[in-house]
């Protein structure tokens, strides 16, 4: 626990080397793992936060389909993230161990915790937007460490994994349906809006 903590730590104050650390230490995958988890789920609980706070009702319903359901969701989201990206890189012949990419980008999730920050009135949803550029900065590093590369074919890659995720978050988050974590409710919030007015402007 004690090293898990020591590792967020350097990432909190921006020393990505961590990740060098992390990618090269086998015992570290369980780590990250956990580490993804526990960002992903911040970052439905923010929004979730950010729910509560703006005076929305269905608490309860939103604590079970955006923090629980679409945590769970997007995590099997980040999977594909990587998957996509592994596949990408494969196309411009970069050859990498997927071990350390695992557990690299599983510690590059730990800036998702910034989207607790969504309860706070008036920075709520920018503080969900931040976090996932952290989030996305993060992993950008994640695979530039890992496939020892700094160049157009990563961040196409990175680019390329993380619009799989967001195309998936958006397709499973309806009005009726909100399962997108964070940011993601704001799109429910809109659609249910829209399709009301749809409805009666009919």
């Amino acid at each position: 626990m004690r090293l898990i903590l020591m590792r967020l730590r350097r990432i909190a104050v921006l020393d990505m080397d961590v990740l060098d650390d992390v990618r090269l230490d086998p015992r570290a995958t369980l780590q990250a793992l956990v580490i993804a988890v526990l960002g992903i789920a911040a970052l439905g609980a923010g929004g979730w936060l950010w729910w509560v706070g703006s005076g929305l009702g269905d608490r309860q319903v939103i604590l079970v389909k955006s923090v629980g359901i679409g945590s769970a969701f997007a995590t099997a989201a980040w999977l594909l993230w990587l998957v996509v990206a592994t596949a990408v890189l494969g196309r411009f012949h970069v050859v990498f161990d997927v071990g350390q990419l695992v557990r690299a980008a599983g510690f590059a999730c730990a800036p998702l915790a910034i989207a607790l920050l969504m309860g706070v009135p008036m920075v709520g949803f920018g503080a969900g937007l931040v976090a996932l550029a952290g989030w996305v900065a993060a992993t950008q590093i994640a695979l530039e460490r890992v496939t020892g590369r700094a160049g157009r074919e990563v961040l196409v890659a990175n680019i390329a994994g993380f619009g799989a995720w967001a195309l998936v978050m958006s397709l499973l988050t309806t009005g009726r349906n909100p399962f997108g974590p964070g940011p993601f409710l704001a799109e429910a919030i809109w659609e249910a809006v829209t399709g009301q007015a749809a409805f009666f402007g009919g």
